[in-house]
Order: structure tokens, then C-alpha cells, then sequence
């Protein structure tokens, strides 16, 4: 029996017991990597890559709060406005459950090949879903790849108060060949079986021995490789309380490194000057972006002030930071290097409440095998309209990401469609994902808060130069064929 290196927690073992197949989520070599390591999700298996946003407030039959996914199937010969979008929810046909208001269907996404039939599968999370007489318990759905495009689904139950599916990604992080599933509460280990479920299971603890009432928001994870010893590992950042009142509390960046016994505790990563925890921000990506064989970290620091237990990093506005990888995990005794709006070649300038870094997306846009990176900026103002939205995208260079040819986006860029308006949040979330099959990636952003708290997604071309509005596209709730309620379209992509 392999050893075990996480906690096993009372609530982990309960969930399952309750579950009677797990199966989920999105990862580098199993899921179809790219040549410069990125997941690619294909759903339906024609080779080009497919995407997924979610609504997870809007109202479903009637039912507030129960959410839905919308999938963009990619195409060579379509345009981007022109390409196929589906939706998904628990009223769909096939799709177990039903809808119910507040499941938040779509609070958290990941995608890879589960069953291992070529196709990809999509994992899609429910926190807000109770069990029978389990309350908060949460599920994940995953809906079944397949030559016509995602079918079906499998539900996985959670444990009481577990609130499973508000945070998913996926790797192999046990070197075996087989996507493996890490919700921050738990690690399922494949093969997996669409009925079977996984082939062991193990807890995850991103709370690091605090309380559970001390955290707030959920955790954010994201996969790769930092140590190139090709074994997936997993960077979470979490937001702690430590004993105080919630806001009071630093936003850990922790790291968990994978191995031949799956992932190991946390690691939470420090100033070694300082000894104090890093601020892990809001989001984080992980990739090489200076290609030397090890991923790097980029966290999305939104906030303008470090919160108290962590380094003093002040930026007005907020900043991206990126601690590199090394044979030894993420090194944060060397230089990091912050990326802001007041940073020179950056556009724009660093305001109060800008929340640049709020999402933070790793992919290529000009197909010259070097990764960029899209951050979005949902607190920007676009003339007097506060909190309109923008989105950053950097080019990486030689040695890494460079503010040479950086580009930002709004509502009111030339050739993106609509208008800005006030608190719209355009860019709360982004996504680097090919979905042309050119070899560059379009830039997805979501604006939750457009027209009212309806939401909408962007979907912009990647050229041979940076990211362009010219034949970008746009969709709202009513062009999916659903309600223009508050469900905030565009609150997130799969990861």
C-alpha cells in the first residue's frame, strides 16, 4: 500500500462513502497537453480546442441561483462568432439531478480525458448543492466527452458542509499516467471508472490545520509542473483568518508538490527575508514561461495593500508577481518580479480599487511558443464609468514575460463589441485557449456584471503579433437561449 501523505479527515472519508463514482477534472500530458505544456480541452475529438464559461447564479426553470455552462465547441473554419455554443445544466436532458435554486452549477470547472476514450470530459462543480440531510455538501458533475460533444453526466456526492466543486483542477500527481482530481478538500486518484470511480482517494487540506470558520472565499488551484521532475504538483492560494476577524487575514499562496505517493502536505511559501507568507493574491497560473524545464507561479495580487501576517509588496491598483520554479520547488529567495500598471510598457495607470490581477490566464496568442499572459483588471475605469473593466495581455520574451508589446482591452476598444458601462467587471475572468486551431490562442474574458448582473463573454483572436478586436465575438444569456436574470455569465472558465 502506498503511503499516504495527507491528512485523512472524518469528512473526506464520509464523502466517499457517498460517492459512488468520482470522476473529474483538467491536466497537462493525459488531457492532450500543447507543446509548451498547457491542458487543452477537446470535447468533441476533432483536434481543435473547446471551452467552457459558467453562469452559476442564473435561473434555471424558475429555479434563482442554480446555474449553467456554456461550451464553445472550437473550429478551423468557422468564425469566432460563428462557432457552436451549447448548454449545460441540471435540467438538461441526460445530465443527472434537476435544478435547484442556489446549486450554483458552475462554481468551478475542470476539464481532461477521465475515462481515457480520447475524449475530453468536463468536470463541473455544485457548492452550493445539498445531499439528502447533508447540508452544503456540494457535487461534481462531469459530463462525458464524445464525438458529438459533451453527453450525459456522472454526480459525485460531497460530505456535510464540504461544499465540494467550489474549487477544481487536475494532473497527474502521482507519475502514473492518469489524471488525477484536486478539489482542496480532496485528491481522487485515476484510472477512473465512469461508474467505478476512482482508484483510491486521499484527503487534501488546503486549511493547513486552521479552523474552518477562519477561511473565507473559496480556494483557488491551479496545476504544473514546478520542479520538472515530471509529476504534476498543485499551488493553491487560500484565504486565512488565523484567529481574527476574516478580513484581517492573509491570503496564502501554498504549494503542494506532487510524487509517487501523490501530493505532499503544503508548503506555504515565504519571504525568506522576512519570514512572512507571500500574499497569494486572487488567482494564480501556473506554466514555464522562461522555458528552462521548470513551471512558474503567477499570482494575481488584485488587492493594493498586503494583508496583515504577510510581506509588504504595496502596489496601488494591484499587480501580478511571479515566483519562479526550481529543482527544489518555488524560489522565493531570488528577485520576484511584479508586473503593474504603473510598470514601464505596461498601458494604462495603477488607480485605487483597479483590481488588476483579479484573473490571471497563462497561453499563447502569437504562436511563437512562448507563453503570454492575460490579466484581468475587473476594477478598471473606462473614462468616468468605474469599475467598467479591462484586460492586460503580456508577451512572453526570451527570458519571460515582458511589458514590450503589451495591449489592453476594454468595451470601448476598436472592433470589440459592445459599450463600456459602468460595473460591468469586464475581465473578472480570462482565458488563453485556442480555439481557432491556428496554433494562437483567443483570449476569452468574462463581464458577470454586464447588463445588470446578466453577465457576458468576449471571445477575441490571437494574430502573429497580440491579441486583436478585429473578428472577435460576444454572447449574452439571451443568445444561449436563456434568461437574462442575474446569473453573471462569465464568471469563470475551466481550468
Amino acid at each position: 500500500m502506498r503511503k499516504r501523505t495527507l491528512r485523512m479527515t472524518v469528512a473526506t472519508a464520509v464523502a466517499m462513502a457517498a460517492s459512488a463514482a468520482l470522476a473529474p477534472a483538467a491536466q497537462a500530458d493525459p488531457a492532450g497537453g500543447t507543446a509548451i505544456g498547457l491542458a487543452k480541452a477537446d470535447f468533441n475529438g476533432d483536434g481543435v480546442a473547446d471551452t467552457a464559461t459558467a453562469a452559476p447564479q442564473a435561473t434555471v426553470s424558475g429555479r434563482k441561483g442554480a446555474g449553467y455552462v456554456a461550451v464553445t465547441y472550437g473550429s478551423r473554419t468557422l468564425a469566432l462568432k460563428e462557432q457552436t455554443r451549447r448548454v449545460h445544466h441540471q435540467n438538461s436532458s441526460g445530465v443527472p439531478g434537476s435544478a435547484e435554486a442556489d446549486d450554483q452549477f458552475g462554481s468551478a470547472m475542470t476539464a481532461a480525458d477521465l475515462d481515457g476514450d480520447g475524449y475530453t470530459d468536463l468536470a463541473v462543480g455544485s457548492r452550493g448543492e445539498d445531499s439528502g440531510t447533508l447540508y452544503g455538501s456540494g457535487t461534481l458533475t462531469v459530463l462525458w466527452g464524445g464525438k458529438g460533444g459533451l453527453t450525459g453526466g456522472t454526480v459525485v456526492k460531497g460530505a456535510d458542509g464540504e461544499f465540494l466543486g467550489q474549487a477544481l483542477t487536475a494532473g497527474d500527481f502521482d507519475g502514473d499516467g492518469h489524471p488525477d482530481l484536486a478539489t482542496g478538500t480532496r485528491v481522487a486518484h485515476g484510472p477512473f471508472g465512469r461508474t467505478t470511480g476512482p482508484a483510491r482517494t486521499e484527503a487534501m487540506d488546503v486549511r493547513v490545520d486552521g479552523a474552518e470558520e477562519e477561511y473565507w472565499n473559496a480556494p483557488t488551484l491551479a496545476t504544473g509542473d514546478v520542479n520538472g521532475d515530471g509529476i504534476s504538483d498543485v499551488v493553491a492560494v487560500v484565504s486565512h483568518g488565523e484567529g481574527e476577524l476574516p478580513y484581517h487575514g492573509p491570503r496564502l499562496a501554498e504549494y503542494f508538490a506532487g510524487s509517487r505517493d501523490g501530493l505532499t502536505a503544503a508548503q506555504i511559501l515565504k519571504d525568506p527575508k522576512t519570514g512572512l507568507p507571500l500574499d497569494g493574491g486572487a488567482d494564480v497560473a501556473v506554466g514555464d514561461l522562461d522555458r528552462d524545464g521548470y513551471a512558474d507561479i503567477v499570482l494575481g495580487r488584485s488587492g493594493e495593500e498586503d494583508m496583515d501576517g504577510t510581506e509588504e509588496v504595496t502596489r496601488l491598483g494591484g499587480a501580478v508577481e511571479i515566483v519562479h520554479g526550481t529543482a527544489s520547488g518555488p524560489d522565493t529567495t531570488s528577485p520576484r518580479t511584479l508586473f503593474h500598471q504603473d510598470s514601464t510598457g505596461v498601458p494604462g495607470t495603477a488607480e485605487y480599487g483597479d483590481d488588476f490581477g483579479c484573473a490571471v490566464s497563462l497561453g499563447d496568442v502569437n504562436g511563437d511558443g512562448r507563453l503570454d499572459l492575460a490579466i484581468g483588471a475587473r476594477g478598471e475605469g473606462v473614462g468616468t464609468l468605474a469599475g467598467a473593466g479591462s484586460v492586460t495581455v503580456l508577451l512572453g520574451g526570451g527570458t519571460g514575460l515582458t511589458a514590450t508589446g503589451a495591449k489592453s482591452f476594454t468595451q470601448d476598444t476598436a472592433s470589440v463589441p459592445g459599450t463600456a458601462e459602468r460595473s460591468d467587471a469586464f475581465g473578472a475572468a480570462v482565458h488563453l485557449v485556442d480555439t481557432t486551431g491556428d496554433g494562437r490562442a483567443e483570449l476569452f474574458a468574462g463581464a458577470p456584471g454586464e447588463n445588470s448582473w446578466a453577465g457576458a463573454v468576449w471571445a477575441l483572436r490571437g494574430t502573429s503579433t497580440q491579441v486583436t478586436g478585429t473578428g472577435s465575438a460576444y454572447f449574452g444569456p439571451s443568445a444561449l437561449g436563456m434568461t437574462s436574470s442575474q446569473g453573471t455569465l462569465g464568471a469563470s472558465f475551466d481550468r
